[in-house]
């Protein structure tokens, strides 16, 4: 293994703004030197000793984490063996939607219920969140790009390892006491009950955020900034995550 590579949301990328930039903008090439050393892929490098590459970005739905994978994995091959290659993906929410617009990828979220600055947009929102938001919809959809990102990565013989990052609803915003795999288990599709089957040899059995919650002392701050993990919480991870690879 000469390279981790590590897709997500900002749950990878990191939710952290060097308070001495003009930008705003967390994934802005500026931020790179403040945010990313201070986060989950970075740690784990220093761990293994193994390169990372984060190609993570905040923001992020399932349907770009399963895009830019795909499209990074097939470049790396240009330049490294699949054996020499890991692949961590941490999932973001489901209940996350893309569209193509304006020669843009636009993510809808379920807690992003105000107005949105261009009328069509808010329009598409407004349809979708009343008439096609529906739990039948983004589970089948979560099981299948995990399906599909799993026999990608095995049919070009690379590693990986799946985790769910956190569940972000539409009701109840990021405050979910449960993870979505545990909703899977109650689909009686024969897609969900294979995701299921192999659900063990690549996945770990608990989300980030659960994790994370298990180890709240009682100062929650120590833990979570505005619903992100902190850089406390991302050493966490990245040890726990260390268990997972250190003999792969």
């Amino acid at each position: 293994m000469k390279l981790i590579l590590c897709e997500g949301d900002s749950w990878t990328s990191g939710d952290l703004m060097n308070p001495e930039l003009d930008e705003t903008y967390i994934n802005h090439p500026n931020n790179d030197s403040y945010r990313l050393p201070k986060v989950w892929p970075h740690k784990l490098s220093k761990l293994l000793g193994v390169e990372v590459c984060n190609n993570s970005q905040a923001g992020s739905s399932n349907d770009a984490i399963v895009r830019r994978t795909t499209e990074k994995v097939l470049s790396l091959l240009n330049e490294y063996k699949s054996e020499d290659l890991f692949v961590i993906v941490g999932w973001s929410s489901p209940e996350r939607r893309e569209f193509f617009y304006n020669d843009n990828w636009e993510t809808l979220y379920p807690a992003q219920l105000g107005k949105r600055d261009d009328e069509n947009l808010d329009k598409l929102y407004n349809i979708y969140v009343e008439h096609f938001w529906n739990t039948e919809e983004y589970i089948s959809r979560f099981i299948n790009q995990n399906l599909y990102l799993h026999y990608f990565l095995k049919s070009n013989n690379i590693k990986h390892l799946f985790f769910e990052s956190f569940w972000e609803q539409k009701t109840s915003g990021m405050y979910v006491d449960n993870d979505i795999v545990d909703m899977i288990s109650k689909d009686e599709t024969n897609t969900a009950k294979h995701f299921l089957k192999i659900k063990d040899e690549i996945y770990k059995p608990i989300s980030f955020r659960r994790f994370i919650m298990r180890n709240f002392s009682l100062n929650k701050r120590e833990y979570f900034n505005n619903h992100h993990p902190t850089e406390k919480s991302h050493q966490l991870w990245s040890e726990e995550l260390y268990k997972d690879l250190k003999n792969a």
